[in-house]
C-alpha cells in the first residue's frame, strides 16, 4: 500500500509499504479521510518523540511507522471476537489504544495508561490506504456526519477534554489564547457547552474570519491590541471565568494568565516543545487554578453527536484538500503555511 512513512528526524517518506497484519479484536479499514496535524509535524522536524524508537512494548512497532492520529475509513473486515463494527461500517478511530484493563483505564484516563500505545506514533496510523486498528477505538458514525468530517473528531475531543478538565460551567466566559485549530475546536465546544462569551487571541490576522465564523464573541489580534486591557474592559475590570492555552509558549501562557479573573481557570492545551519559566506570583496572589489536558477519554461519542445536531461543525477547519501523494510536501512545511492554514485534509480517493 501506499503511505506516509517516518523513519526519523527529517525523514519522512511516501512510498509502498507492507499492509498490517490483523490480530484478534482488530479491523482493518480502508482509510478515506486523514487531517495533517502539527503534532505530526513536530515529530517529523525534532523527533522521535512520541513515535516508538524501540519496538512498543504493547504493538512491536517502531520505526520505521506510518503517521496519522487524525482519521476515518470504512470497515473492509474484522478479527475474531469483534462484535463492535462490521464490514461496511462508517468510522472514526481513537487513537489511543489502552489496555483497558489497568486502574487507569477502569477510572477513565485511558490517555495515561501505561501501556497505551497511540495509533500514528506506537502502531501504523491513518496515512495510508489502509490500517489496522483495535475495533474498541472505532466509533460509528451518525447519518448527518460524513467521512471527511469524521477525521476531525479527535480534535474535536481534545477540545472538549480540555472544557471536562476545566470544569466549565455555561453562563461563563472564557478566552482562547490561540487561533489555530485546536483553539477553533475548543471555541466551538466552549459555544456548544453554553459559554456566552468567547475571545480569541491571536496574532494572526488570517484567523479571524474562522474565528467569528465559528462563533467567537471577539478577535482580539495580538499586534494590535493588548489582550489583556480589551477582555477587562468586555468584562467590566474581572476577567474571564476560564482561559484556553492552545499554543505552547511561555507568552500565550502569560496572556491566558493575564485575562483570567481572580479565582479563575487556565487550561493548558498547547503542546511546549522546551521548557518555560514564568512568575508564578500572580496564580498564588490571585488563586488561580492550572491544569492541563492531553489527548482525550471517552469523548469520541458526544462530539459525533454534536456533529450530527450541528452544534459542532467540521467543515469550516478544512482549508486544503489534496491526495496522499502530495501530502509529505505540505506535512514538511506544516510550519511554513500555518498562518492561512487550519487543517489540511487527505483524500484517498484523489
Amino acid at each position: 500500500m501506499k503511505a506516509l512513512v517516518y523513519y526519523g528526524k527529517k525523514d519522512l517518506r511516501y512510498e509502498d509499504f507492507p499492509e498490517p497484519t490483523m490480530r484478534p479484536g482488530e479491523v482493518r479499514l480502508q482509510v478515506k479521510f486523514s487531517a495533517l496535524c502539527h503534532t505530526d509535524f513536530n515529530e517529523y522536524a525534532n523527533g522521535p518523540l512520541y513515535v516508538s524508537a524501540k519496538p512498543h512494548p504493547r504493538t512491536g512497532r517502531s520505526v520505521p511507522l506510518v503517521l496519522g492520529h487524525e482519521f476515518s475509513g470504512e470497515v473492509l473486515e474484522v478479527a475474531s471476537g469483534v462484535t463492535r463494527v462490521k464490514a461496511g461500517d462508517r468510522v472514526t478511530v481513537n487513537a489511543v489504544d489502552c489496555c483497558r484493563q489497568c486502574e487507569l483505564c477502569q477510572r477513565g484516563f485511558g490517555a495515561q495508561c501505561a501501556s497505551a500505545a497511540l495509533i500514528g506514533f506506537g502502531r501504523d496510523g491513518g496515512y495510508a490506504e489502509y490500517a489496522v486498528v483495535p475495533a474498541e477505538c472505532c466509533h460509528l458514525l451518525r447519518s448527518n456526519v460524513s467521512l471527511r468530517a469524521a477525521a476531525l473528531v479527535e480534535p474535536l475531543s481534545v477540545a472538549l477534554h480540555s472544557l471536562r478538565r476545566a470544569k466549565v460551567e455555561p453562563g461563563s466566559r472564557a478566552a482562547v489564547v490561540g487561533g489555530g485549530a485546536i483553539g477553533l475546536c475548543t471555541l466551538q465546544a466552549l459555544r456548544a457547552c453554553g459559554v456566552i462569551d468567547v475571545y480569541v487571541i491571536e496574532k494572526s490576522s488570517a484567523k479571524r474570519r474562522f474565528a467569528e465564523e465559528l462563533g467567537a464573541t471577539e478577535f482580539i489580534h495580538t499586534e494590535q491590541s493588548d489582550p489583556r486591557q480589551v477582555v477587562l474592559e468586555r468584562t467590566g475590570g474581572m476577567g474571564v471565568d476560564f482561559a484556553f492555552e492552545c499554543v505552547g509558549s511561555r507568552p500565550a501562557l502569560e496572556t491566558a494568565l493575564s485575562v483570567t479573573r481572580p479565582g479563575g481557570t487556565v487550561c493548558l492545551s498547547g503542546l511546549v516543545p522546551h521548557p518555560i519559566e514564568f512568575n508564578w506570583n500572580d496564580v498564588l496572589s490571585k488563586e488561580k487554578t492550572i491544569t492541563t489536558t492531553i489527548a482525550y477519554n471517552d469523548e469520541f461519542p458526544t462530539v459525533i453527536a454534536m456533529l450530527n445536531s450541528g452544534s459542532m461543525k467540521a467543515e469550516p477547519l478544512i482549508t486544503q484538500t489534496l491526495p496522499l501523494h502530495e501530502a509529505l510536501d505540505t506535512l514538511t512545511h506544516f510550519e511554513e503555511r500555518g498562518s492561512t492554514n487550519i487543517r489540511t485534509m487527505i483524500d484517498m480517493e484523489l
